[in-house]
């Protein structure tokens, strides 16, 4: 271990010629460690020497050493594809193995991979988990994400208190959302913490220095307004211009507009002199983040949501649509359609015996207008699927849901029918034809037989009103149920596992109700 501790602190300092002076003779020795790390530095260069094949040799020896580092450098090489062929499934088993040892970036890593889908069915629940490892330990990005999270009440709950416990640490990090997060808290007194210009024009500046655009136009605004910072017309204009520049969409047409509010106000020599040094600015680094993570690449996250000038999205406005669904499996897996919960930024699901949770989508077929939720909900019993027979032409259904909640009580509504037809709109072989009441809100219902088994899934309705305006008549009662077939199929190719059972028995539509209410779901969807 001779001269280890000495190439550490350098390769630390970012000294990187002392660096890999230090490293190689220990490398050439079979040292782990130091192989690790002089492979993360010729893999990228630093120190001026850049040899791919070296540092793959180098980094494999120390990953099957079992060095988390080397390890974790491997992931974002096959995630990346860098000097390797991209290889998802290559990258979560090197990721995976150094987040086993509790290495922070490739927690990191792998609650971005499966929060945002990448490359693999999407998962926003384990996401969190993986990002709450990796705060544990202190990881200034994890904590920056569940900081976001918890105020926006993404895939958890909203929690403006939890959210600036995670926002502080990360904040002194460096982390421009973070620093934007308590900017806000400060400058509307929310999350605990007391209204204060002069805190949240700090944290502004914090973030705005590093590109951050909703922070540079918050700050621009202090200038303008003299709130908690002298009042400055020039450095209003400059910080409005720089947030402008960098606006996402749906801030950009409003920030222009403030920017050239200010900048008639100033004189044109002031002005060009302010457009100047807007042309010339450029953001300071991220600071705060070790030597090991300035070249080991991790999987590039998804778009931050789009966030309004003045404060992140809250989860007690916007639009809520709703929908239904049912358990299907004894971990708590709920199954929907597709079109109820695609849009959504939070997905809160309720049954009829237990408290709303937050719950993360674990996967879509757009296609087949399917999805699956991942919940924590245990229940006593879960839906089981038609095990025998297939279903005929006017046999008996009685259909379970949520309709017109925003109208209705929020009691699961049971109306009846029969099959009217084994073939859907313009005879697609995956619907059934349904006489069934449905509305508004029964989507992602379970279709149910006279046995209580389910039989398929509620998809749509006939819109009554164009086809009366084109034929002259009000058509009654056409719906439409994904047949269980398909269903079954998609929970197979998903790893669920389901239960069947046969139907003999015949029950009331009120016996089926109640026996299917238990496992049917109230689902809201919070889409901005």
């Amino acid at each position: 271990m001779a001269g280890y501790d000495e190439g550490l602190a350098a390769y630390q300092k970012r000294d990187w010629a002392t660096a890999i002076r230090e490293f190689r003779p220990l490398a050439a020795q079979g040292n782990a460690a130091a192989q690790a790390r002089l492979g993360h530095m010729l893999f990228d260069g630093l120190g001026g020497t850049k040899d791919d094949v070296e540092a793959l040799r180098l980094l494999n020896a120390a990953a099957a050493s079992g060095d988390s580092f080397a390890q974790h450098v491997l992931g974002s090489a096959y995630f990346n594809g860098r000097a390797v062929p991209k290889d998802i499934s290559q990258a979560l088993i090197w990721f995976g193995r150094a987040a086993e040892k509790g290495q922070p970036e490739s927690l990191h890593a792998m609650g971005e991979i499966h929060f945002n889908g990448l490359g693999i069915n999407k998962d926003e629940g384990r996401g969190i988990e993986y990002f709450k490892r990796a705060a544990e330990k202190g990881w200034p990005p994890s904590l920056d994400r569940l900081a976001q999270y918890a105020w926006e009440g993404r895939a958890m709950p909203t929690d403006q208190v939890k959210a600036l416990e995670y926002a502080r640490p990360a904040a002194e990090a460096g982390r421009p959302v973070a620093q934007f997060i308590l900017g806000v808290a400060y400058l509307l007194g929310q999350g605990g913490v007391d209204k204060d210009m002069n805190k949240a024009a700090q944290w502004f500046r914090k973030a705005a220095d590093q590109g951050h655009p909703q922070s540079q136009h918050n700050l621009g605004v202090m200038y303008l307004n003299g709130n908690g910072i002298a009042k400055s017309q020039t450095e209003g204009y400059f910080w409005l211009a720089l947030g402008a520049e960098r606006a996402p969409p749906n801030l950009k047409q409003n920030y222009e507009k403030e920017r050239d509010g200010a900048g008639s106000r100033l004189s044109p020599a002031d002005l060009d002199a302010t457009r100047a040094r807007v042309a010339l600015w450029k953001p300071t680094a991220l600071a705060g983040q070790p030597a090991a993570q300035a070249g080991g690449p991790s999987p590039s996250s998804a778009p931050l949501p789009q966030q309004s000038s003045t404060t992140p999205p809250q989860t007690t406005g916007g639009k809520v649509s709703s929908g239904s669904g049912f358990v299907v499996s004894a971990d708590g897996v709920v199954m929907t359609n597709a079109h109820v919960v695609e849009q959504c930024r939070t997905i809160t699901v309720k049954p009829q015996d237990a408290p709303a949770q937050v719950v993360s989508l674990k996967a879509k077929d757009s296609a087949n207008d399917m999805a699956l939720l991942k919940t924590s909900l245990r229940l006593p019993e879960i839906a089981h699927f038609r095990q025998d027979r297939p279903l005929r032409s006017g046999d008996e259904v009685v259909v379970i849901g949520f309709p017109l909640s925003s109208l209705l009580s929020r009691e699961p509504n049971v109306t009846a029918g029969v099959v009217s037809a084994m073939n859907g709109m313009r005879g697609d072989p995956r619907h059934y034809q349904i006489t069934a009441p449905v509305q508004k809100g029964n989507s992602g219902g379970p279709l149910i037989d006279m046995s209580g088994n389910i039989v398929g899934i509620v998809t749509s309705k006939l819109n009554a009103m164009k086809i009366a305006d084109k034929t002259g008549d009000l058509p009654q009662n056409i719906n439409f149920a994904i047949k269980a077939d398909l269903a079954r199929t998609y929970l197979d190719s998903n790893g669920v596992a389901y239960q069947t059972a046969p139907s003999s028995s015949q029950m009331s539509v009120a016996d089926v109700g109640e026996r299917i209410k238990r496992v049917t779901v109230f689902i809201e969807c919070r889409i901005d």
